[in-house]
């Protein structure tokens, strides 16, 4: 008894050293926390002068030979050399490139020095970001550590392989990892190990030879669950893609909190539907138009980034996109709006891998796809999308063609984002309507309406045109009353009693407002006339298509916009014309065809 009550007393004086309260006398993580803000430090300041006194002594017995020890490169004089330096730093930085290097030593062996390594010198090797290393990369500066703490994330930018697959495999059979007469089984066990240098990585070897395993649905490892940089509302994303849910944000959400809550800045999570178009160019892809809207956007925009943030443009927004093509389109954009993308102080353009380890404010996404391509490779794997959008702390913003996430496979990290983006109807972003480049031809002058005004007459000429046999309105929102007050409704039935083929599409979610369902009006008022209405979902393109000749897109919601008073909108359109359009017009069409919501006609 007297040694138990002695053995309470011992601990509550140690705890007391610490600085520990007393009161707490068996929480452990109370007594630690005590002890790292007090004591260890500190500790820490007395090794480090104890190790500076060292070093002082070891170079003073070592000054008279200084020049002559400096160029032996023996293992035990090496190794000495490294101990004497962790007396000042424990701690060195290096690249795997550099690392044997630094580690080489010299080996005498049958009357010839060899070149050798200090294997299993290092107590413990940190590697970073390791999830973007290549096995083969990393192997040898392992092989010189005793132990390892590896950090990184498989979820984002896998490594770049540069070895051939059938090289992979050679290498692998020639190492022994791999029989000649290997099965297919065989190989995707060492891809599930992350041995393979094309589907592998240092973290994924890291991983599987790990023995913690503090989640099961994740995968081995101890979890840095707490992400701090991004609003709840944008990380959340992430949470869903790649991380079953398992992040904390500890950030806490946009509502009212800086620029982004009071509504000075978009988002957190917007959108600007952008109709352009998707051209392969030298191995990769670019969007012209995408590309100057962006800038375009930016250079509007400017003023009130920089009045929010109190700083330039260029350090507030970096801008990414899949594709090296692209990068360099919207760099072009943005010279041309004396916007500086210089490599000091310029804003970060380039691919998702330029943003890998930052952050900024406001990160722009250029998917560069649309309509007329197809967007399987932002799906390849979820890295990309999840590097973009966790690389954003105020707001995330996708500018481009949005029907490039309506459509997209189920499941799919587009099909994610675009869950995410069409959340809300106030994420979408209204910008005026920029030309495209290919649809413009000589001779043939593109007409720009602005206003509802201009709006308004141009769709009543074309529909008391007696020379156009079809009309093809696509309107997201559409609204009878609308219609009615400006004659549209009326020019319709008109239409329609002469013989014109009328389609009408539109979102049938955004056409339902304040419980009223605003689509069955249009159907009762459309269906008698003979008017064919067309459901498609998340429908962003604004468009008018007469026939095989006549295209106007913009940002006009030609059924349903306000005519008059304070929510009235300045927005445009560009009317082309052409026989050079049918192409364009058959890619708008078919991509609606395929969207028809069923039992939408």
């Amino acid at each position: 008894m007297d040694r138990l009550v002695r053995g309470r007393m011992d601990h509550a004086v140690a705890v007391k050293e610490i600085g520990a309260d007393v009161a707490a006398l068996y929480d452990v993580v109370a007594q630690e926390r005590s002890a790292d803000c007090g004591i260890r430090f500190r500790l820490f300041l007395l090794a480090t002068h104890y190790w500076e006194g060292r070093w002082l002594l070891e170079m003073t017995g070592l000054l008279p030979h200084i020049e002559n020890e400096r160029t032996k490169r023996g293992g035990k004089t090496v190794a000495r050399r490294w101990r004497r330096r962790m007396m000042l730093t424990p701690c060195m930085v290096s690249t795997f490139a550099t690392l044997p290097g630094k580690m080489t030593i010299s080996r005498f062996e049958n009357e010839k020095f060899h070149d050798d390594h200090l294997f299993n010198f290092i107590d413990l090797l940190i590697v970073d970001e390791a999830g973007q290393c290549l096995p083969e990369v990393a192997g040898a500066a392992f092989a010189l550590a005793k132990k390892a703490l590896v950090i990184g994330d498989t979820r984002q930018i896998e490594p770049i392989a540069v070895i051939p697959k059938s090289v992979d495999i050679g290498n692998l059979v020639e190492s022994g990892a791999l029989n000649r007469n290997y099965a297919e089984e065989d190989l995707d066990r060492l891809d599930a190990l992350g041995l393979t240098s094309t589907d592998g990585s240092a973290m994924r070897i890291a991983q599987t030879a790990c023995r913690y395993h503090s989640q099961k649905e994740l995968d081995r490892g101890l979890w840095l669950f707490e992400h701090r940089r991004s609003y709840d509302e944008i990380i959340q994303y992430c949470n869903t893609l790649c991380y079953e849910g398992k992040l904390k944000p500890c950030r806490g959400p946009a509502s009212a909190k800086g620029p982004v809550g009071s509504g000075t800045v978009p988002g957190p999570l917007a959108y600007l539907h952008v109709d352009g178009i998707c051209v392969a160019a030298g191995g990769s892809r670019r969007n012209r138009l995408e590309a100057r809207t962006i800038a375009a956007w930016l250079a509007a925009e400017r003023g009130t980034l920089e009045r929010a943030y109190g700083k330039r443009l260029e350090e507030i927004v970096g801008v990414v996109t899949p594709f090296g093509g692209q990068v360099r389109e919207i760099r072009q954009a943005c010279r041309e709006e004396e916007i500086s993308i210089s490599e000091r102080e310029g804003m970060t353009v380039g691919t998702v891998h330029a943003l890998q380890g930052a952050d900024r404010e406001i990160v722009i996404f250029s998917p560069a796809y649309s309509k007329h391509a197809d967007g399987e490779f932002i799906d390849m794997s979820p890295s990309m999308l999840n590097v973009a959008v966790s690389r954003a702390k105020d707001a995330f913003l996708v500018f481009g063609d949005m029907d490039l996430f309506s459509t997209a496979r189920r499941g799919s990290p587009r099909q994610l984002l675009g869950e995410f983006l069409f959340g809300l109807t106030e994420n979408a972003l209204e910008f005026q309507s920029l030309p495209r480049d290919d649809l413009e031809r000589t001779g043939h002058e593109i007409r720009t309406l602005r206003d509802a005004e201009e709006h308004d007459a141009f769709l009543l000429e074309l529909l008391a045109d007696g020379g156009v046999r079809k009309v093809s309105i696509i309107s997201p929102w559409i609204s009878v009353e609308t219609m009615r007050r400006s004659g549209i409704l009326a020019a319709l039935g008109a239409a329609k009693e002469r013989g014109m083929e009328i389609e009408v599409y539109v979102d049938p979610a955004l056409s339902r407002e304040g419980g009223t369902l605003r689509l069955e009006e249009a159907r009762a008022a459309l269906g008698p006339m003979g008017v064919v209405l067309k459901e498609v979902g998340r429908l962003h393109s604004k468009i008018v298509l007469a026939g095989e000749t006549l295209l106007s897109v913009g940002s006009y919601n030609w059924l349903s916009a306000k005519r008059s008073g304070m929510y009235a909108r300045h927005e445009t359109s560009l009317v082309y014309r052409g026989s050079h359009l049918s192409g364009e017009i058959e890619a708008i069409t078919e991509s609606l065809r395929r969207r028809v919501v069923m039992g939408g006609r």
